[in-house]
């Protein structure tokens, strides 16, 4: 068991640091207007199906309004502070890969989530997230490690300074979002460059496989982290 344990890290281990570089695509204001398909959860338990929105409002991957159209003609609208989660498919714009593409096959041989059917759907996930715990602020925003998030999800800060650049229509992170919230059953994390390596035992400690020298974390590695404990920590 421990030697299929360690083979196992070392698959992961060796998937392309593009990784942590791209945890996924983050999809632009303009794009929002091409997800298709929703399948809508609402605070009060409601589970909504809708084919495409007729208006939003966004901002910075921060979802604060949606209006939907199903396929009947129906128009509902839902106020982010109304929803629990959202998924939708992107369609007619560039993949919305949830892992880069040289890392697809990699990471799909050493974890048992099916990411090769997150790609081939093009899904995409927001969650209504508690940020500001004090003050109990919450915004509705997209799930950046969607498919290997079982337990630890990863969330763009609203109020980063996220230097978005385009590619093919599609705005990808690249790595230039500066903060990110990191969820843990009920606790959130904020995190940036220079907080990681200070709160890396308070997220991972409660797992002696996660033990790290010091002088090696980086946030550079934060997907390759998220995996290794995925598959090795209970």
């Amino acid at each position: 068991m421990k030697f299929q344990l360690t083979f196992l890290f070392m698959a992961i281990f060796l998937v392309n640091t593009a990784v942590s570089q791209n945890l996924s695509t983050l999809i632009s204001n303009d794009d929002v207007a091409w997800l298709r398909d929703f399948k809508i959860t609402t605070t009060n338990g409601q589970v909504l199906e809708a084919e495409k929105l007729s208006s939003y409002q966004s901002s910075f991957g921060r979802l604060k309004m949606l209006a939907f159209k199903t396929q009947s003609g129906e128009k509902f609208k839902l106020k982010a502070e109304d929803i629990v989660e959202v998924r939708a498919k992107l369609t007619n714009v560039a993949k919305a890969a949830t892992i880069v593409n040289q890392a697809t096959k990699s990471i799909t041989n050493a974890v048992t989530t099916d990411y090769a059917g997150i790609i081939r759907e093009n899904l995409v996930l927001f969650n209504s997230v508690v940020y500001k715990q004090k003050k109990d602020k919450s915004a509705l925003l997209q799930l950046i490690n969607y498919g290997f998030d079982q337990k630890l999800k990863v969330y763009p800060d609203p109020n980063s300074e996220s230097g978005i650049t385009s590619i093919n229509g599609t705005a990808i992170t690249g790595g230039k979002i500066k903060t990110y919230f990191i969820v843990k059953g009920d606790q959130t994390f904020t995190i940036n460059k220079k907080s990681y390596k200070r709160q890396y035992d308070e997220i991972f400690g409660d797992c002696t496989a996660m033990k790290s020298n010091p002088k090696t974390i980086s946030i550079d590695n934060l997907a390759e982290d998220i995996l290794k404990y995925n598959s090795l920590c209970k």
